[in-house]
């Protein structure tokens, strides 16, 4: 089972285009999972995965993180990544 975790706060320009990426990338992909944290609700959560600023992209497979960006990747590298983790 792959997983996208998304890692966001509000008021952050990158990433309101990084949930409109995930969103285009799970249109495409209706396998694809995805859970939206909001870091500034979720503070633990944040700081026990390292996660220093926003957005931050993760795919797990199986509960294990394969690929993370920090940063917000266009639609094509996002496929790229979730195509290489799931080989």
């Amino acid at each position: 089972m792959m997983l996208l975790e998304l890692y966001t706060q509000p008021f952050c320009a990158p990433c309101v285009r990084a949930r409109q990426v995930v969103h285009h990338a799970q249109e495409l992909l209706p396998f694809l999972n995805v859970e939206e944290i909001d870091v500034v609700e979720q503070v633990a959560r944040g700081k026990e995965l390292a996660v220093t600023s926003t957005p931050v992209i993760r795919l797990l497979v199986h509960g294990e993180e394969k690929f993370r960006a920090a940063d917000t990747p266009t639609l094509q590298q996002l496929l790229s990544a979730i195509a290489h983790v799931s080989d």
